[in-house]
């Protein structure tokens, strides 16, 4: 989780910024996510790496935004993929198409960004309107669901599969 979410973003960053700097232009796009906005427990490590790709972007772009550089840390809620198993997009939960031509239109506008407007308003909604208690004890039972859920399936094991004799 680590290597994945602070050390390639690093990592990254310095190879590419000093050309940025030469050049006098350029834009970073850190994907952070929206458990990086407030602490996520169960998934306390994965939220606070989200976290970090969130500050260090900020941090970054008031750095270098004098030099021409744009770095904008981008915060999603969910987007139909394979990675968040889930297939049937909505209106608060967009494709990855819809997402990243939302998400493009924020560049330059703004250091921080949750890139699609119904993902705006529920990051406004939980950070600014809930209080962090009320906040904690939701997401939790989500997670505490969410858990059983998974565990239930693990126990009732693979599928029996029926060979077919034709």
């Amino acid at each position: 989780m680590i290597n994945i979410n602070i050390t390639s973003v690093c990592q990254m960053t310095r190879l590419v910024l000093p050309r940025m700097v030469d050049r006098s232009k350029g834009v970073i796009l850190n994907v952070a996510s929206a458990s990086g906005m407030y602490p996520v427990p169960l998934l306390t490590l994965y939220s606070s790496s989200k976290a970090f790709v969130d500050f260090f972007s900020r941090g970054l772009d008031a750095e270098y935004k004098s030099k021409g550089i744009i770095v904008q840390s981008v915060l999603p809620f969910f987007v139909t993929t394979k990675l968040s198993k889930i297939k049937r997009a909505s209106l608060d939960i967009p494709t990855p198409e819809r997402y990243v031509k939302a998400q493009l239109s924020t560049v330059g506008l703004q250091t921080q960004s949750n890139g699609y407007l119904p993902h705006a308003v529920m990051g406004w909604v939980t950070t600014a309107l809930l209080p962090a208690k009320l906040l904690n004890k939701y997401v939790m039972s989500m997670g505490l669901s969410q858990r059983a859920r998974y565990l239930k399936k693990q126990k009732q094991g693979p599928r029996a599969v029926t060979p077919n004799c034709s």
